[in-house]
């Protein structure tokens, strides 16, 4: 029997290949789903924020006794409705409007779409 002096230690090839191969295999799981629910969170805080919006906007409605305008830039800068600002959408980044119709709502864009097409997507996929 044969004693080696200085053996070194360390992993083989094929060692290291199946982590490699492993670590994949879970990011190829894990990152889908992360950007699935990061998508659907920024879709959730959307309409909660159209939702907020749209009482801010009807409490304007009662005090001043006329509606908003149609860009929301009145009820933008008075401190009242939104001490810190009003919120852009978080998925797109665009600001709210109202749609004018006799009962003003966020239409949620400034394109006037009400709703994401990632949404729709999540009705189907449920």
């Amino acid at each position: 029997m044969r004693k080696l002096i200085g053996k070194e230690t360390g992993f083989t090839l094929i060692e290291v290949m199946l982590v490699v191969i492993l670590i994949s295999i879970l990011g190829a799981i894990v990152i889908p789903r992360y950007a699935i629910s990061t998508k659907r969170a920024k879709v959730q805080a959307c309409e909660i924020q159209r939702s907020i919006i749209n009482k801010q906007v009807e409490m304007y409605f009662f005090v001043e006794a006329t509606w908003p305008l149609d860009t929301l830039a009145d009820i933008k800068t008075n401190v009242n409705y939104f001490p810190d600002g009003i919120p852009t959408c978080p998925v797109d980044l665009t600001s709210y409007v109202l749609v004018p119709s006799p009962y003003k709502r966020v239409s949620g864009h400034r394109e006037g779409a009400g709703t994401h097409i990632f949404e729709r997507m999540l009705q189907f996929n449920h």
